[in-house]
């Protein structure tokens, strides 16, 4: 699922890419007042367990504004005995010294925020809870970073900049205390989102920081547990890093443990990689706290990096836990510092688990004409990455001709609307069209205007589709399903503005429904006839219809045309047959999927070498239900070399 950049990273973007010396698109500026302010969103950080006497430190750093900027903070103590005085009631992140208790003790902060146009947020809370003091034993406090590698700012289309690593907050990881030359755990805690630690050792113990590449919250939601491991499985050994300084436990000052890179300014290892896993990590924390802001008490299901060998992409596999791969090959690509890529990969997952995910994977590229289910998944990932770290430009870097190099592109400069206008050529406005589909969500969200960009949403309505209609539409996850649910309830200047923008990417937006019964548009070279309408109507014992499977866009399976969409609603319960055949002759294999609500009801993609051209299963239906059929030729809508591609007719019964 992952976004495949030209061979050559500048030569194949030289006409798409501002950075590349090219166009760019259009220039956005800063959105003028609304007539109607919309209010800002607090975020008043992560729950923190410490022990009494250390500093805590709150953290609003996370609170937004859709339309404008926040500009003052006000934090309150709403709960906890005795009361504790904060650093600074107006400031991002104070700070307060935890008080001395006799048993475990919660304390609670309110955060309201107000934005520049004076619109205030409702309040956010955090809880601290502070534990006692353990007779005989030390607080041992410190602040964890990691060694983040950011990209060169030369001229061109440059990677990473290794000479040049910035130490950034490890923030939520496992940090524990064990005895000096050994691996056994004395004490354990979680750092703050300033990447600060206290752990409750025993006085006058030699003693060793080790830093553990998860990320947990057990308990009451909102709950997680992210884990970098090289392998894929339960039992891939976590990512850990020791601080090779060995101290005495009540030596009394703060132990702060700088994770580095273990490459030199050559991009060369000179030892272990040891912040590469945990700038993953960070990302993937950066991603859970978007999230936390529209869902508070979401419920992360278990995920697995796999840092290592294997080529990036995410995988939902049944026998494995969920898991997202990023390559870790210095001398030919690494993923681990390339922010966009693993909040892209990480926006699969979510949208796998919070919403529903039709996407059916496999390359693709600007400009590629894909089956819409791939254009809205790849499209969303890349919006949900450029949401995450607030930056429009996705880069990706890599190795070639022996150094560094990177390709990128920005979601906020929409795709052509007409292909005379497309740089690079073909990358024009389409519903098949990721670039469509991540410039369309990123300025739903965003608050520039640029273009026909006249709408800020912000992302919790985007979140509200996605987790709603998206999950439950009898049609398939595309961009149709979601314009027509974001649209419902919108007053009649937002639903304005939001069909100027999705007609400005050449889809048909004032009348669009689900099941795109009104699209009209067809991407070259592609024709009419064998692309729309994008679902074709068949009826139980109705007579046999007629779509096509074409290889004309050519790429891969999930190209657009090489599958058609067929949906039926039955009358009565009970058995139906679906045949299908096809022209292309002995050569041929045509196959046949049937969804209910996202849901395989049925796959008939077996090979009868006695009658290569027909495909037919009983399978049963239920009155009522919507049901789509997702027909191909697999010489075309395969992966892999299965057949001849070409332009075939599939003929479709239902008995």
């Amino acid at each position: 699922m992952r976004y495949i950049f030209p061979g050559i990273a500048c030569a194949g973007l030289a006409l798409f890419l501002s950075a590349c010396g090219g166009g760019g698109g259009e220039n956005p500026t800063p959105r003028p007042p609304p007539a109607t302010n919309t209010v800002p969103t607090a975020n008043a950080g992560t729950a923190q367990t410490v022990n009494a006497g250390v500093t805590v430190t709150l953290n609003g750093s996370l609170s937004s504004d859709t339309n404008g900027t926040v500009a003052t903070y006000a934090w309150t103590q709403t709960a906890g005995t005795p009361a504790v005085t904060l650093s600074s009631t107006s400031v991002v992140q104070p700070t307060f010294p935890a008080p001395t208790v006799a048993t475990a003790t919660a304390f609670t902060f309110s955060l309201v925020v107000t934005d520049n146009g004076g619109a205030t947020s409702a309040a956010s809370t955090v809880t601290i809870t502070v534990n006692p003091a353990i007779a005989g034993n030390t607080n041992v406090t410190g602040r964890v970073t990691f060694a983040r590698v950011p990209f060169a700012i030369q001229g061109g289309n440059p990677g990473l900049n290794y000479g040049s690593p910035v130490q950034q907050a490890s923030r939520g990881v496992t940090v524990n205390a064990v005895a000096a030359g050994t691996t056994t755990v004395l004490a354990s805690a979680t750092t703050n989102d300033n990447g600060d630690y206290s752990l409750s050792v025993a006085s006058n113990t030699s003693i060793q920081i080790r830093v553990v590449a998860e990320i947990v919250r057990a308990g009451a939601v909102p709950n997680w547990t992210v884990r970098v491991a090289n392998g894929d499985t339960v039992g891939a050994v976590t990512y850990t890093y020791i601080d090779p300084t060995s101290f005495n436990s009540s030596a009394g000052t703060p132990v702060n443990v700088a994770i580095p890179t273990g490459i030199n300014a050559s991009g060369t290892a000179t030892g272990t990689r040891a912040s590469g896993p945990f700038a993953a990590l960070d990302t993937i924390y950066q991603g859970i706290q978007t999230i936390l802001a529209v869902e508070p008490t979401a419920n992360f299901p278990p995920l697995l990096v796999d840092w290592g060998t294997q080529t990036d992409g995410t995988f939902f596999d049944s026998a494995a836990p969920q898991r997202i791969a990023l390559l870790s090959d210095l001398t030919a690509d690494t993923d681990e510092f390339d922010q966009h890529v693993v909040a892209h990969e990480f926006g699969h997952y979510i949208e796998q688990n919070f919403s529903r995910a039709d996407n059916i994977g496999g390359a693709h590229g600007v400009g590629d004409k894909l089956d819409p289910r791939v254009a809205f998944g790849e499209g969303f990932g890349y919006a949900f990455a450029a949401i995450v770290l607030n930056d429009p430009v996705a880069r990706d870097s890599f190795v070639q001709g022996g150094g560094q190099v990177s390709g990128s592109f920005n979601v906020e400069t929409n795709p052509s609307t007409t292909p005379g206008g497309a740089t690079p050529a073909g990358n024009f406005g389409c519903w098949c069209s990721e670039s469509s589909v991540w410039s369309i969500l990123w300025d739903l969200n965003d608050a520039a205007v640029d273009g026909n960009d006249n709408v800020s949403l912000g992302f919790a309505p985007i979140w509200a589709v996605l987790t709603g209609a998206q999950e439950t539409t009898p049609a398939f996850t595309t961009l149709f399903s979601f314009v027509t649910a974001l649209k419902v309830g919108r007053s009649a200047g937002e639903t304005t503005a939001i069909n100027t923008l999705v007609t400005a990417q050449n889809v048909v937006s004032s009348t669009i429904d689900a099941f795109a019964t009104t699209e009209t548009n067809v991407p070259t070279p592609l024709l009419s006839a064998d692309i729309l309408p994008v679902y074709t109507n068949i009826t139980v014992g109705g007579p046999a219809v007629q779509v096509r499977s074409v290889d004309d866009e050519g790429g891969t399976y999930n190209s657009l045309g090489n599958r058609h969409f067929l949906r039926f609603t039955p009358a009565t319960s009970g058995n139906v047959r679906v045949t299908v055949t096809s022209s292309a002759g002995v050569g041929g294999d045509p196959d046949f999927v049937v969804w209910r609500a996202g849901s395989p009801v049925e796959i008939a993609e077996s090979f009868d070498p006695a009658n290569p051209t027909e495909v037919s299963d009983l399978f049963p239906v239920t009155a009522g239900q919507t049901y789509v059929i997702d027909a191909y030729e697999c010489s075309n809508g395969c992966s892999g070399n299965q057949g001849t591609s070409g332009d075939y007719t599939l003929t479709v019964t239902i008995n």
